[in-house]
């Protein structure tokens, strides 16, 4: 094979993405916009957001637990429903129907997003926590509760939160490190 070739195949091997696909799971998604361009940061484009969601949700159901939009990105923690696990397809189509909303004409979004099963209740509040933290972590505002395009103050109405609250560490998130096709793990697991 030439040098060429055996690099293109690597790189192939290396994009497939594994995902889980645990149906009825709870997960947390980042979804980052095109090159970072600020798309999201003005109200109407909140707003496009927000009826992509309820469009697609219409149709296809589950449930926000969290989430916050950044003017280049967002996180969200999700609900699915029993026997579901389908969380790509809703993602294509909110993607679709804010850039139709929107009127488009080049790209909004990356064509991925990240994808994290939350396994238990503490990795649920570290997810959450990341979550409402995000715009002070960017330095948009000071304080959770100042950036409206958050479920922070709707936690804070039920209780999960004090609308003075501050993390005691920096909530922080780190991807799981997938070793790639060359590493000696991965030859051992196909062993």
């Amino acid at each position: 094979m030439s040098r060429s070739k055996h690099s293109a195949a690597c790189y192939r091997e290396r994009m497939r993405y594994r995902r889980d696909r645990t149906a009825g799971g709870t997960y947390f998604f980042t979804v980052v916009t095109h090159e970072r361009l600020p798309i999201l940061a003005s109200p109407e484009a909140v707003d496009a957001l927000r009826s992509a969601f309820r469009k697609v949700r219409s149709d296809r159901p589950f449930v926000i637990k969290a989430i916050v939009v950044l003017p280049d990105h967002l996180h969200t923690l999700w609900t699915l429903p029993e026997g579901d696990a389908d969380y790509s397809m809703r993602w294509r189509l909110i993607k679709r129907s804010f850039s139709a909303a929107v009127d488009a004409r080049s790209r909004v979004w990356q064509n991925r997003f990240w994808e994290h099963r939350v396994r238990d209740e503490t990795d649920w509040c570290r997810h959450i926590d990341y979550i409402h933290w995000n715009p002070v972590k960017h330095g948009i505002v000071n304080e959770a509760w100042e950036w409206p395009y958050s479920s922070f103050n709707t936690h804070v109405q039920r209780g999960t939160y004090p609308a003075d609250w501050h993390p005691i560490i920096e909530p922080a998130l780190t991807p799981p490190r997938v070793p790639g096709p060359g590493h000696p793990a991965t030859a051992r697991a196909r062993r």
